[in-house]
């Protein structure tokens, strides 16, 4: 079996040349510096919005960004901040790692970014409380249970093959990437 790891080790906000463009055109265009604010939000299904904006910089602004919220800095500052066709676009950079387990049927897989504040465990009977792109996957992977801590997610699985932990991990992916605050169905 081949274990992906899935990983591209960033740590801090990446800023494209690009976006550094924009916002020198911008300061150049009020006439005064100007720094990027970023915040993120979240739509009523709890996914996860970036939200950028311009504001004068102040004595206390270092580079290029202001964060509005430090559980947004927290939250983004691994990803990388792109200006691409007129829009600021945001793409979290997600590490996953598949972890071997003493037990044979246990897989472990850690993420640099949180699956759940709460440990959660559940059995296959109760995955439908989970978010769709969630108790979906586990369903059509024969997942028979979960846990969830933090940056940790650990299933047990009678048969893993390189496919399914293909087909988990791009689930996965884009449930991080989706950013949302909980697991949780709401």
């Amino acid at each position: 079996m081949v274990w992906n790891p899935f990983r591209k080790k960033k740590q801090k906000l990446t800023i494209s040349k690009e976006t550094i463009q924009r916002l020198e055109e911008e300061s150049k265009k009020l006439g005064r510096p100007q720094i990027l604010v970023l915040d993120l939000e979240r739509n009523l299904k709890g996914m996860g919005n970036v939200l950028v904006g311009f504001a004068d910089k102040t004595p206390t602004d270092f580079g290029y960004i202001r964060w509005k919220q430090e559980k947004a800095e927290t939250i983004l500052s691994l990803g990388e901040l792109r200006f691409e066709s007129g829009k600021f676009y945001f793409f979290p950079n997600i590490d996953l790692e598949w972890e071997k387990t003493l037990r044979p049927y246990i897989h472990r897989i850690t993420a640099n970014y949180l699956f759940s504040e709460e440990p959660i465990y559940l059995e296959a009977k109760d995955f439908f409380r989970l978010r769709p792109i969630l108790h979906l996957c586990f369903q059509r992977e024969g997942v028979s249970s979960l846990y969830l801590k933090g940056t940790i997610c650990q299933l047990e699985i009678q048969n893993l093959t390189e496919d399914k932990e293909v087909r988990i991990s791009e689930d996965l992916l884009t449930y991080l990437s989706s950013l949302y605050e909980s697991p949780w169905e709401e």
